[in-house]
């Protein structure tokens, strides 16, 4: 099988392979097993049957109710099985109540937002494990823009396999540059607070930022609380079997 480590999509610029990243066993991790993205939305034909072609065979959306009803997904389709799993609504994800002000005048940085949705949203890291190690061929998953709830599940699952920390900072912090060629798009998305008064869409906003010293600050969190990823994992009610059939599935 021809692998990718940014697969060549019409519709998405930011899907991307967590092979290639040297662990701490000496390996490689392996092309073909997880992909993350931003949200498969209008994809055509082409793309769809890269992605079957590729070995897709389950596709896990984090987002909201809302933002299915708006944007379905292109992989609720024959031959990948498609499964819900929202962490989250707006209003939690922004961390106060939504009053149609530009919500990231309360934002205090991705770091601290991303501490609080692993302690949050432990039963969601839960779920989301069990489907990963259930998989049988690649499992595919997206949140909106593919870089922060998507983000956070790479980063664990890439630090289950034993990459280092700067690695994981690395594919964290790559996201921008990839979602570059559709941030237009995904403002239509993500609200008007994402534009100026001439409606054009604000470039330096922090919104679409993935600085990578956000990951660097969760995952000193994680380890002064929890020693290690696997630990979190384990308070959050992953099993020991499936940390370690995802780190044998990206490892061997």
């Amino acid at each position: 099988m021809k692998v990718f480590k940014n697969l060549p999509l019409d519709k998405m610029s930011n899907c991307r392979d967590l092979g290639g990243y040297p662990t701490k066993y000496g390996t490689v991790t392996k092309f073909g097993v997880f992909l993350r993205s931003e949200a498969p939305v209008k994809l055509t034909k082409r793309d769809k049957a890269i992605l079957l072609d590729y070995g897709v065979t389950k596709s896990l959306d984090f987002r909201g109710d809302g933002d299915l009803i708006t944007f379905p997904s292109s992989l609720d389709t024959h031959g990948i099985k498609y499964v819900h799993l929202p962490m989250f609504g707006r209003a939690d994800a922004l961390g106060f109540e939504s009053n149609g002000d530009d919500p990231s005048k309360g934002f205090t940085g991705w770091g601290k937002s991303y501490i609080q949705w692993i302690e949050c949203y432990k039963g969601w890291v839960r779920d989301v494990f069990y489907e990963l190690a259930s998989t049988d061929g690649v499992c595919h998953f997206n949140c909106n823009a593919g870089k922060d709830r998507t983000g956070i599940i790479s980063a664990l699952i890439l630090a289950v396999a034993g990459v280092g920390l700067s690695d994981i900072a690395f594919d964290y912090n790559v996201s921008r540059a990839m979602l570059k060629p559709r941030f237009a798009q995904l403002s239509k998305q993500w609200g008007d607070y994402l534009k100026d008064d001439r409606g054009n869409l604000i470039p330096n906003h922090p919104f679409l930022y993935t600085p990578k010293e956000a990951m660097i600050q969760l995952f000193q969190y994680i380890y002064s609380k929890y020693s290690t990823a696997e630990k979190y994992l384990l308070s959050c009610g992953v099993t020991k079997d499936e940390i370690e059939t995802i780190r044998k599935k990206l490892v061997g």
